[in-house]
């Protein structure tokens, strides 16, 4: 049994109607001002939220310039608004990018200097952060679960992960209600986004007891009930099922990312894919590379997935287990090639050399990472 280090949320919270507990929160640990992300001040729920904070009379200030994925300049000029509001406290009301954004907001407010060094030079986390609150209003890609931000670096064009255990949101608030209204292909391409971090992080060289149990677990909920999000949006039960799964595989991808991961989150800022399409493009192809390394496993995901596995064996279970992703991928419109997306020429040794500065350094996915397993991926994936 490996060993391992895994920080969890304080609290968590679930359930329909949820959000209104959050002032309540908010005035028990006594804050001052609050810095309050969203991707758009127009949002319903959104609105409806401030409307709470209002009547609670609890201060905030709404910080809603992260436009897509976080990019370094938008997280420090976050910090320089969170410092000249006086805010003692950050609530992410937002899916994965506003999350992961404020996650580094939050940390940078306290610990100074800019994002980019704690990503590209190793920079120490010396102070923990205060008090930070994430009510995801997706459900895919498990930012609230984890202490990891991705940052695409603006001098460099890379996306890049950085990360400490204080970075971890305290508390967070699920609420299925808050994801009713998403559209059909953000809540397909985020519960790919799922999948992916529950299959690639039961596969990891890193997987513990703690992280197989969540993945499976994300597995099970995501292959029941992620067609039903997204065929019947208002479907209350599957989007809690969907916020839970999400969750899970938040927490179960701390073992770590595979090769599925290890070229989706690069070519992905490199080509401009939502980073659940470009999870749902090399999942499949992830398999195929790793099934000689890791059938066994591939095998109880698959029973997992709903596969009837009795008198097949690990081969046959792992064919089963492709099948039913692609099953899924046609039911949900989720996107299955690479090539749609490559709108610019760049050559191949460029986009290698670009998985390897940004994720080339991972070494948990079952078949050792080098460039021949790169290529082979990117080739499956057009």
């Amino acid at each position: 049994m490996n060993p391992f280090d895994i920080v969890f949320n304080r609290h968590l919270v679930f359930g329909a109607g949820k959000l209104r507990e959050v002032p309540g929160m908010l005035s028990w640990h006594k804050v001052k001002k609050v810095f309050l992300t969203s991707f758009d001040r127009g949002n319903p729920n959104f609105i409806a939220f401030t409307s709470l904070l209002d009547e609670a009379g609890i201060p905030y200030v709404v910080y809603a310039d992260i436009q897509g994925e976080p990019d370094a300049r938008c997280i420090n000029q976050g910090r320089d608004l969170y410092l000249e509001e006086g805010c003692d406290c950050a609530v992410a009301f937002g899916g994965g990018s506003i999350i992961d954004a404020t996650k580094a907001i939050n940390m940078l407010a306290v610990n100074g200097g800019m994002i980019e060094q704690y990503q590209m030079e190793g920079r120490e986390v010396l102070t923990a952060p205060p008090l930070f609150i994430a009510i995801p209003t997706t459900s895919g890609t498990g930012a609230e679960a984890t202490k990891t931000a991705v940052v695409l670096n603006n001098d460099n064009g890379l996306k890049k992960s950085l990360y400490h255990t204080t970075m971890i949101a305290d508390i967070v608030v699920l609420d299925p209600e808050l994801t009713l209204s998403l559209p059909a292909p953000i809540t397909a391409a985020t519960g790919m986004d799922a999948l992916s971090h529950a299959i690639e992080s039961y596969v990891s060289l890193n997987a513990t007891p703690i992280t197989e149990m969540y993945g499976l677990a994300a597995v099970r909920l995501i292959s029941q009930n992620l067609e039903r999000a997204v065929r019947e949006p208002s479907d209350v039960e599957a989007r809690g099922a969907m916020m839970l799964a999400s969750y899970f595989g938040g927490v179960a991808i701390t073992a770590g990312i595979g090769i599925a991961h290890i070229m989706a989150q690069p070519l992905g800022g490199t080509f401009k894919i939502p980073h659940g399409d470009a999870c749902s493009i090399f999942l499949p192809a992830s398999i195929e590379l790793n099934r000689a390394y890791a059938k066994e496993r591939y095998a109880r995901l698959a029973e997992a997935f709903g596969v009837d596995t009795q008198g097949l064996d690990a081969d046959a279970a792992t064919d089963a287990l492709i099948g039913k992703i692609r099953e899924l991928q046609a039911a949900i419109s989720a996107p299955t090639h690479l090539t749609p997306y490559l709108n610019h020429e760049i050559p191949l040794d460029e986009l290698i050399d670009i998985v390897k500065r940004t994720t080339g350094h991972i070494t948990c996915n079952p078949r050792p990472l080098n460039e021949e397993l790169m290529r082979e991926a990117y080739e499956l994936a057009l």
